[in-house]
Order: C-alpha cells, then sequence, then structure tokens
C-alpha cells in the first residue's frame, strides 16, 4: 500500500508563478540519493540548461528536488489511488489546479513506469490538462510507449522538447507521429518549421500557460498539433 502524506505531496507540487501551475521537479543532476532524471538530455542541454546554473545559486533547490524524486519514486501506477488522493488534495487548493506541469526541472519520463504514472494521474482527473515536455522521444522504445499510452488521452498535453540540435529528420518525423514540439535556443526559429510564438516567454505575460490555448496546449485544449518556439533563456 502507498502511502505519501500531505506534507509530501505539498513538496512535490509546487505552486510556480512563473506559468500559473503547480508544478514537479526531478534532479537535473546526481543528488545524495538519486540519479540524474535527464538522460535523454542533448549536448545543448549540457551548455545551456539554466537549472545548472540555479542549482549552484540555490543548493537548496539541489536538496528539494532529491527529496521530489524519493516522492516520486513511490507514486503508483494505479489510477484509483490518484482519485483518492491527488483528486482531494488539489481540491483544497485555493489557486487554479486545471493545469498542471511536469516537469519544470529534470525529466518527467525516465523510463517505462514514469509512462504509467503519469498515465494513471491523467486518467484519475480527466478535467485536469498535465502538460508534459519530455525529451524521451530520443529512446525508440519510450517514444513507442508515450504514442500507446499517453497520446490518445485528451488532457495530457504533450510535446516534445527540441533545440538548434535537433536534426531536420526528427523534426520531419515528430511532426509525422502527431507530436507537438517545444523549440528553444534561438530565437530566429527552427529552419523551415512555422512556429508559434510563446506568448509568456515571448511578450513576458507570466501565468499564460494556465489559460493559453495555442502552443504547447494546442493538442489539450483545440485539438491541434502546433510547434512552438521558446525565447532563449
Amino acid at each position: 500500500m502507498t502511502t505519501i502524506t500531505v506534507a509530501e505531496l505539498n513538496d512535490l507540487w509546487r505552486w510556480c508563478e512563473d506559468i500559473g501551475q503547480f508544478s514537479t521537479d526531478r534532479p537535473i543532476n546526481d543528488t545524495k540519493n538519486h540519479e540524474v532524471s535527464c538522460i535523454h538530455r542533448t549536448p545543448f542541454c549540457n551548455t545551456t540548461c539554466y537549472n545548472i546554473k540555479l542549482y549552484n545559486i540555490y543548493p537548496n533547490m539541489h536538496d528539494r528536488d532529491d527529496r521530489c524524486e524519493t516522492i516520486w519514486q513511490k507514486l503508483p501506477t494505479d489510477v484509483e489511488w490518484y482519485v483518492n488522493n491527488f483528486k482531494p488534495f488539489f481540491e483544497r487548493k485555493k489557486k487554479q489546479t486545471k493545469r498542471r506541469r511536469f516537469m519544470t526541472r529534470g525529466e518527467a519520463i525516465k523510463d517505462m513506469v514514469d509512462v504509467y504514472r503519469i498515465r494513471a494521474m491523467a486518467l484519475a482527473e480527466p478535467n485536469v490538462i498535465y502538460w508534459l515536455p519530455t525529451r524521451a522521444w530520443h529512446s525508440k522504445h519510450l517514444k513507442a510507449l508515450i504514442e500507446l499510452e499517453l497520446m490518445p488521452l485528451k488532457n495530457i498535453a504533450l510535446n516534445g522538447s527540441t533545440d538548434p540540435k535537433t536534426t531536420s529528420e526528427e523534426y520531419a518525423m515528430l511532426q509525422q507521429d502527431g507530436w507537438n514540439t517545444m523549440f528553444y535556443g534561438d530565437d530566429d526559429g527552427y529552419t523551415d518549421v512555422k512556429m508559434f510564438p510563446c506568448p509568456k516567454t515571448f511578450k513576458g505575460i507570466k501565468g499564460h500557460c494556465s489559460i493559453c490555448k495555442g502552443g504547447c496546449m494546442s493538442q489539450a485544449t483545440i485539438g491541434k498539433r502546433s510547434d512552438t518556439h521558446l525565447i532563449e533563456h
């Protein structure tokens, strides 16, 4: 039987004012008790990830992500658990809970179990949109599993994270296979890909992600695929 306290859930799900959503985090590097979650990252991630700088500036962030990973690993894959635990937990929140994000730091889908954790959460609360950027598409097996188990769920805003090192062949594959994409790393965009400029990053509209219907959210809100351009950070 899985037992996770309210205090642990509060630690796992923090309110992120910048995007106007509750969000989760996982370690971007090895921590005291856990290995890095970002196993699909690219060389471009290694040289540009702002969280690496934040880890150096705020050592407590490293410790919190270690705690969050401990809690994340305890999360089950059965839908009923989330109905009985996540739903009442979020119902008590005063801030909006109809959109939530995996992850603001770290990788949401490190392995197969993560796919089924996220699937169970989404099935437990079909009226909640779960925003899911991931680089797990770099794994052939995880990509296929995501397309089988998560892509059909209408309340998962699935996005393949891309950058200037993504090849044109990879972009074409993601588009052909129905993935939304989120691109960052070049403010001029990606060659030959028509992109939706993210209002939050391009115009600095804090919290806009909680109401935006286009870009990253488009498949879950208006049923259309899109390629989103994030201003370089």
